[in-house]
């Protein structure tokens, strides 16, 4: 399918759907500047596509990225940023873990004096103290003395307060899912190159092979100096697109798909699902949430 029919074939779906002509617009224009990669998936909604795409952090935040970098001067190496990887999901989990924690479950006289607290409201004080009054004669003082702790029996000093949470911060929201992928016409370009390019994502985006201080004797000529103290570059920082709703900025934390699988003649595997794990850059608050459903 050429790129010309993807478009007309994402135009109907918009418009029909509760997606504003504004976003259509939008889809439209990210197709006419990005190569998609995926396999042929004629007859399905697009918006039963999961899109991934890479970001770039600029002045108003985070905004899709399809620049031509170059990332290493000295081993002249460049990455092309024009690119999205389409598939459709199953399995998909948002995880969103919360610390609340109880910061009083030890306050009150439990606490501080946990066996006399044990034998008062169970009243096994009681006994001891009147059989003391007996060995001593003084019974009237040890009737009043008994009253009083018969009164405290059954009582507790646990309150509301010892149960009481306080939020201490959350963990980035972990994303779950099975991507899928098929060869119908060509393996290379529906099954191999969007597997790919999640990999190269994933990984780091270039790796020294040298020290700092070799690196710098090396290539101090040819890189800056920041390239020449960090000559390695993190992860691509990417984002993604499913149904109305749209993770920005995202992180890959792991990528697991099979080694052997169906191939063609030419050993290119025609079929394969692919398990990742994806999580927020940070943790998020309601604004976010108010952007993923925007």
């Amino acid at each position: 399918m050429s790129i010309f029919d993807s478009i007309a074939s994402t135009l109907p779906s918009s418009v029909g759907s509760s997606f504003s002509l504004d976003r259509a617009a939008q889809s439209v224009q990210r197709l006419l500047t990005t190569r998609v990669l995926k396999s042929d998936w004629t007859g399905l909604n697009p918006n039963l596509l999961a899109k991934f795409y890479p970001l770039k952090r600029t002045s108003d935040g985070w905004t899709q990225s399809n620049d031509v970098r170059q990332l290493s001067a000295a081993d002249n190496f460049t990455v092309d940023d024009g690119y999205e990887v389409w598939c459709p999901i199953t399995d998909g989990q948002s995880e969103m873990s919360l610390n609340w924690h109880s910061p009083f479950e030890g306050a009150g006289a439990e606490s501080k004096a946990p066996t006399v607290s044990s034998m008062l409201q169970s009243g096994s004080l009681s006994p001891a103290v009147q059989a003391i009054g007996e060995q001593t004669g003084a019974t009237s003082a040890t009737d009043s003395a008994s009253a009083a702790l018969a009164s405290a029996e059954g009582r507790v000093g646990i309150t509301k307060l010892n149960s009481t949470q306080v939020f201490q911060g959350m963990p980035p929201v972990k994303l779950s899912m099975m991507l899928h992928f098929r060869a119908l016409i060509d393996p290379v370009t529906e099954v191999k190159a969007p597997i790919s390019m999640l990999k190269q994502w994933a990984v780091p985006q270039y790796l020294a092979a040298d020290g700092v201080l070799a690196n710098a004797i090396k290539n101090g000529s040819k890189d800056g100096i920041v390239q020449t103290i960090f000559p390695s570059m993190a992860p691509q920082i990417i984002g993604m697109r499913y149904g109305d709703m749209t993770y920005e900025p995202l992180v890959i934390e792991s990528v697991s798909d099979p080694i052997t699988g169906p191939r063609d003649v030419d050993g290119v595997m025609i079929s394969c699902s692919v398990n990742v794990t994806l999580a927020t850059l940070t943790a998020i608050d309601r604004r976010d949430i108010q952007r993923i459903y925007a």
